[in-house]
């Protein structure tokens, strides 16, 4: 009898043990439980050097910047309406995932800072969610409804996309993609390839650092300034809304203006006018500095002007603009405050 409860006694000490291991083991990989709405948060967990971390925040001011360190951390204030947290990391891949009650939402949104590694792929989503993302060299892709989203300081393939809010890419490098329905796109950098696209939003690029760039715009206007690469591929269009180029005297590209119905073409860098065509078709073709890149501006009934300007003017413009979507962002966190 003594045999039988001494075999019993060793084999539930060591399920308890087994289960008291298994236990501090999930605790080590993953933090995910039921949060106090509007809790203060500050965790982190130790991640692996590759991989990809994926944030989904339904509302609220999101920063995310890259470092050095082999962790992610998360600090800042849940939303008022926050039902549970999941920050957790499963092998190569970091889930940050906050849960809120239903589809009503009301109090105060979520205000968190993200830190990771700065060679990490980014996956992001919101609905009403703006981002700022800083600092980072590997692959970044993600969208809001009606957030703002602003990249700046980073590499890589960057792929972003809003409906209302507003996109600023600027000061980063490498390869991208960018679509808007109706907000602004504010763009710059150094980027091999560049497609930028929107519905009725305005489209403001600096050109001087892109080697291939596309713009499509439907009904929003465009306007570029910059100088063009050397054996750079430039190719803007429009349907009904207007392109406006300011060049500088330091021009050199062989351009190609096009506008198909009824818009007009001005242009101040050179003696070169429009050729009138059927239906109204206007085409304006010239040769500026050596002709080394390329530039095509095509719009449906829009019109096209080629304004001359100096480069401190370039400069002061492209600030304005950068001016304007800080100070957009900053009256979001205002009213989300």
């Amino acid at each position: 009898m003594n045999t039988i409860f001494n075999q019993f006694s060793f084999s539930l000490i060591f399920i308890s043990r087994r289960a008291l291991f298994t236990g501090a083991l999930f605790i080590g990989i993953g933090l995910s439980a039921t949060c106090l709405a509007g809790e203060q948060v500050n965790q982190s967990l130790s991640v692996e050097a590759k991989g990809k971390v994926f944030v989904k925040i339904p509302r609220g001011l999101v920063t995310i910047q890259g470092w050095d360190k082999s962790e992610v951390m998360i600090q800042g204030e849940l939303d008022d309406t926050t039902k549970r947290l999941i920050f957790e990391t499963k092998k190569d891949k970091t889930f940050i995932k906050v849960d809120t009650q239903g589809q009503q939402h009301w109090g105060d949104a979520s205000v968190i800072n993200i830190f990771m590694p700065k060679q990490l792929q980014l996956r992001f989503k919101g609905i009403d969610t703006s981002f700022t993302i800083s600092n980072l060299t590997n692959h970044i892709e993600g969208k809001s409804i009606t957030g703002n989203l602003v990249v700046k300081k980073s590499h890589g393939k960057i792929k972003l996309s809003v409906v209302s809010g507003d996109i600023q890419l600027v000061e980063s490098s490498g390869y991208t993609k960018v679509e808007s329905v109706s907000g602004q796109v504010d763009f710059s950098g150094d980027f091999e390839k560049a497609y930028l696209k929107s519905m009725s939003g305005d489209i403001i690029a600096d050109i001087s650092g892109t080697t291939k760039l596309t713009i499509k715009n439907v009904s929003g206007d465009t306007q570029i300034s910059g100088s063009v690469k050397n054996k750079a591929q430039l190719k803007l269009s429009s349907v009904s809304g207007d392109i406006w180029y300011k060049a500088s005297d330091s021009l050199n590209a062989e351009c190609e203006v096009v506008s198909q119905f009824g818009g007009d073409i001005e242009n101040e860098l050179t003696d070169d006018l429009p050729i009138e065509g059927h239906l109204d078709k206007k085409t304006l073709s010239f040769i500026s500095g050596d002709g080394s890149g390329q530039l095509s501006m095509n719009t449906i009934n829009g019109s096209v002007f080629i304004e001359k300007v100096t480069e401190k003017v370039i400069e002061k413009t492209v600030g304005k603009a950068k001016d304007k979507a800080v100070e957009k962002a900053a009256m979001d966190k205002a009213n989300n405050e």
